[in-house]
């Protein structure tokens, strides 16, 4: 058999079955690949809570309602299934100020590198969704007495957070979340625990 006989009709069925295969992943792509991977975010921390632990001995505080802390991220999601997502993000968390007995104010901020693994609900008019996170980062933290005589503090660590946050998803684009974390940091021998509640608006693009 000549070679021109049998290797025509071999280009004419490769080429009808790679038309069909095309047309099958143009089907599916759509449906399965969410191209809003990025996103940004921002919070206001309406509880701010920080304890100090030195020596067996801790003290706490919580912060007054115009001390709100706020926090602003940008990250990227990883889609691995229709309702398991990963995001990685980076984030600027400013604690807010805590105030001891009159005596002492204490107030921070924070640059963390998070993981965000996030579990969606579907539902009929909006998706909700529970998402843990856990991050790893530098904390900033000054301290001022207020007594006489005045003095202050400052330092930065490195420190961690761990939370949990809920949310709605209404589209593609747009979630909005409620959550609590907490961060904690070591500075000579004080350890130092902020834990704070959060909502917030999430934007994917």
């Amino acid at each position: 058999m000549k070679l021109r006989q049998w290797i025509v009709p071999t280009i004419l069925l490769w080429g009808v079955n790679f038309d069909a295969l095309a047309e099958t992943e143009l089907a599916i792509d759509p449906q399965q690949i969410d191209s809003r991977n990025f996103y940004i975010g921002a919070d206001l921390s309406f509880y701010n809570k920080t304890e100090l632990e030195v020596a067996g001995i801790s003290i706490d505080g919580k912060g007054d309602f115009g001390d709100l802390g706020y926090n602003a991220a940008i990250g990227y999601q990883f889609n691995l299934h229709d309702v398991v997502k990963i995001g990685v993000e980076g984030e600027y968390r400013s604690f807010g100020k805590i105030n001891y007995y009159e005596q002492l104010d204490v107030k921070g901020n924070g640059a963390f590198l998070n993981v965000k693994p996030k579990f969606i609900v579907l539902g009929d008019y909006a998706d909700v969704y529970v998402a843990l996170l856990a991050g790893i980062g530098s904390m900033d933290m000054d301290a001022k007495l207020t007594s006489e005589p005045s003095s202050s503090y400052s330092k930065s660590e490195v420190g961690y957070q761990f939370g949990a946050e809920v949310g709605i998803i209404f589209n593609p684009a747009i979630d909005l979340y409620l959550g609590y974390r907490s961060a904690h940091v070591d500075i000579d021998d004080i350890n130092i625990s902020i834990s704070s509640g959060y909502a917030g608006v999430r934007y994917h693009f």
